[in-house]
Order: C-alpha cells, then structure tokens, then sequence
C-alpha cells in the first residue's frame, strides 16, 4: 500500500520538497505494534501496545501477545500467514496487506 511515509521521529518524510510517498506496509505493521487503543481516534480499538507484554517474560505473556498481533493486523485488513514471537528481539510476522 502507498502513503505518506513517516521519517524516525514519525514525523512526515519529505523528498524534493514534497511529501514521501512510498510502500508502507511494513511502517503500518510497525505503528500497530507501537501504539496504544486509544492512539488512533478513528479506530480506537487499534493498537497493540507492545511495550507492555515486552515487560513480562512469561510464556502467557508471549501467547497473549501473538494473539493481539493477529487480532489487531487483521483489524486491519493486513491477511496474516504466520506470527512469532518466540523472541522478543526479532518478532517473525509474515503476511501482507
């Protein structure tokens, strides 16, 4: 999907003085996983709020947190083929919009 691109700071990307506009799939998936329900005030029941489950280590913790991911993606429209996250450092999430 194309749309404004976000710089690090999530600022809007600009390119010769206009606005970015790229392939924004993986940035989606990315404010999905950052944000908090509540983030988005047109779907506010949006957002997973990773930083929370990243705090628990639990085997719980973990399974909860694959399954918001794959409610919250496919809120999204996004048709999830696999989800892991075994490793918190490098979650696997394969799929696309």
């Amino acid at each position: 999907m194309e749309d404004f691109k976000l710089n690090e700071e999530m600022d809007l990307a600009f390119e010769n003085g206009d606005f970015s506009i790229e392939n924004t799939d993986q940035q989606n998936i990315e404010l999905i996983l950052l944000t908090h329900k509540g983030s988005f005030k047109e779907y506010p029941i949006l957002g997973v709020g990773i930083t929370d489950y990243l705090k628990s280590p639990e085997i719980i913790s973990r399974l909860r947190l694959e399954n918001e991911i794959n409610n919250q993606l496919e809120y999204d429209n996004f048709t999830i083929k696999e989800v892991d996250v075994n490793n918190l450092e490098n979650i696997h999430i394969d799929g696309n919009y």
